[in-house]
């Protein structure tokens, strides 16, 4: 999608706001031992660019959505952009857990899933028409206080306050990859990020990148162990094309399917540093359990089983008893996450200002 270039300035102030230094040029990632390069989000502080990339067409991303900063989008319509997401059923999207992260303060802490909205449906980030907005009714991530020295965990499961149509005629869920790819397979990345002009796109982009499994990208990239488990990297080792800065949280698609979910990088579309995204197949098992227990609380709730895949409209009346389903989910929820050994933990609150950090393999619920 992008590459990279970022300012002197805009390095120095990235500096400022973070005690682990974001690096974005070759020859600081070059001079430094694998295990000491910083890692760089591919969100807010430089939005990125696509480079080389496309117009996307709307057959082929119906599924992409765009996460916007309330405040900013109700000024005017488009500006509140931040991140990328993915349809993955009607009324459930997924992300990347660091678009949440207070960039502020720049610790970890996340911020209030009522700061931002989720809106889907055209090309043009500027134009309504056809557009859906939802409020984020509840917000699933598997940690309460993200690590940006290692970005793992970088995934979130976003419930909507509403369900697209089936017959929406511009919006359409796309399936999850269920086992991982092959190294090669060819994927799309899209995305709304800089272009190469040095602007935010207007209309969303797109770039095809080869898959590098996690293991061939250790061996043959010069991000080494920096890349963990639920990994997976796409890019040329030659660079040119990437994702970067500012399509946070977007779709990686392979063969049709949502492969990966745009996490970080060193640089941008820079030789041997290629592009690493959140892997949806070794989350698959977590993702599935989440869901299902969302739709059967729901179902629970208003004594009807299908309420949370097309009561779009009526959800708004159902979210007052949203922090109710946090408590009796508890019971149900606990060790269901076998899929990451993850083990359930709940926060009913609108915010969590100041998390208590706990072990990865938990999954905290934001209602």
């Amino acid at each position: 999608m992008f590459i990279r270039a970022t300012s002197t300035l805009q390095a120095v102030l990235l500096l400022l706001l973070s005690s682990s230094p974001l690096l974005f040029g070759q020859s600081a990632a070059a001079s430094a031992p694998r295990s000491a390069l910083p890692l760089r989000p591919r969100f807010d502080e430089d939005p990125g660019r696509i480079i080389n990339g496309t117009l996307a067409t709307m057959e082929a991303t119906r599924h992409q959505v765009s996460l916007r900063r309330r405040l900013n989008d109700g000024y005017f319509f488009g500006t509140g952009h931040i991140c990328g997401g993915s349809l993955i059923r009607p009324n459930v999207v997924l992300s990347a857990a660091h678009c949440f992260v207070d960039q502020i303060i720049y610790d970890g802490t996340f911020i209030s899933k009522d700061d931002l909205i989720v809106v889907m449906g055209n090309l043009d980030r500027f134009n309504q028409t056809n557009t859906l907005v939802f409020d984020i009714v509840r917000l699933v991530l598997q940690v309460e206080k993200f690590d940006l020295s290692t970005y793992n965990n970088d995934i979130a499961l976003i419930f909507l306050s509403g369900s697209a149509p089936t017959n929406h005629p511009t919006v359409r869920p796309i399936p999850l990859t269920e086992v991982a790819l092959d190294t090669g397979t060819v994927c799309q990345v899209t995305g709304w990020g800089l272009t190469e002009e040095g602007y935010s796109a207007d209309f969303l982009m797109t770039v095809d990148v080869p898959l590098i499994s996690g293991d061939d990208c250790k061996s043959t990239s010069e991000l080494g162990d920096l890349v963990g488990p639920g990994m997976v990297c796409a890019g040329y080792l030659e660079g040119e094309r990437d994702a970067c800065s500012g399509d946070s949280g977007g779709p990686l698609v392979c063969q049709s399917k949502l492969a990966g979910v745009v996490s970080w990088g060193i640089g941008c579309a820079e030789p041997l540093l290629p592009g690493v995204y959140t892997e949806v197949s070794y989350y698959f098992t977590w993702i599935e359990e989440r869901i299902a227990e969302y739709e059967n609380e729901q179902g629970s709730g208003s004594g009807e089983e299908g309420s949370g895949e097309e009561g779009s409209g009526e959800e708004g009346s159902g979210e007052e008893g949203s922090g109710e389903e946090g408590s009796g989910e508890e019971g149900s929820g606990s060790g269901s996450g076998d899929g990451d050994g993850a083990n359930n933990i709940f926060v009913n609150s609108f915010s969590i200002a100041f998390p208590i950090v706990v072990s990865i393999t938990h999954f905290v619920q934001i209602n």
